[in-house]
């Protein structure tokens, strides 16, 4: 007697979804690659994942150029770290 696909049983999507809310995010990305990671970001998503050391050199132009919550949050970050 051949095993079903987990696919084909009732609520595996169901299933699945609360296995994955269970399990360390360490464990859902282990084996992708970096551009899996981010997929689905958009690049201003993508900026507030640099470090501070990174968003100190964005020139004032290029800041500027980024959304307002944007522009707010990284300058948040920076007066967090301001010595």
């Amino acid at each position: 007697m051949k095993q079903p696909d987990i696919e084909e049983l009732p609520d595996a999507e169901e299933m699945f979804q609360k296995l994955v809310e269970v399990m360390p995010v360490e464990k859902r990305l282990a084996g992708l690659t970096l551009e899996q990671r981010l997929a689905g970001l958009t690049p201003e998503q993508v900026i507030l994942l640099l470090p501070v050391e990174v968003l100190r050199m964005l020139s004032e132009e290029h800041l500027q150029s980024l959304p307002a919550d944007v522009q707010e949050t990284i300058k948040k970050r920076l007066r967090g770290t301001a010595q």
